[in-house]
């Protein structure tokens, strides 16, 4: 598939070239005071003429949000079993399972009440 679009790019490299050879050859033997308006417009018929399509780019795998809420919920049970051995860690666990739980509602809120 490969040599085949090389092929195709160089048939139409190849015959772009011949065009413009065309073209100069033409504007060139035109009198010497009209070859610059020439110029100018083979290249603003060429500019008009051409419509260039955005390259297609693969589309992104959706972008997972992160849950805050969600990631609260192991905290908090990781927060459990931590408090009975090092209670400031469970503690402290638990706090953040707390703050990322409150995040987690806040977002949806807001974003509903976005739309």
């Amino acid at each position: 598939m490969t040599n085949e679009t090389t092929t195709i790019d160089d048939e139409r490299g190849n015959q772009i070239e011949g065009l413009a050879r065309d073209l100069a050859r033409t504007i060139s033997a035109a009198p010497a005071g009209e070859r610059e308006r020439l110029r100018d417009m083979a290249v603003h018929v060429l500019r008009d003429e051409v419509e260039i399509a955005p390259a297609v780019s693969p589309t992104p795998a959706p972008s997972g949000t992160v849950n805050p809420f969600g990631i609260g919920i192991p905290l908090m049970l990781a927060g459990a079993v931590l408090l009975v051995m090092f209670p400031p860690v469970g503690l402290l666990l638990f706090a953040a399972a707390a703050l990322m739980m409150l995040w987690g509602v806040a977002t949806v809120f807001l974003a509903h009440r976005e739309h």
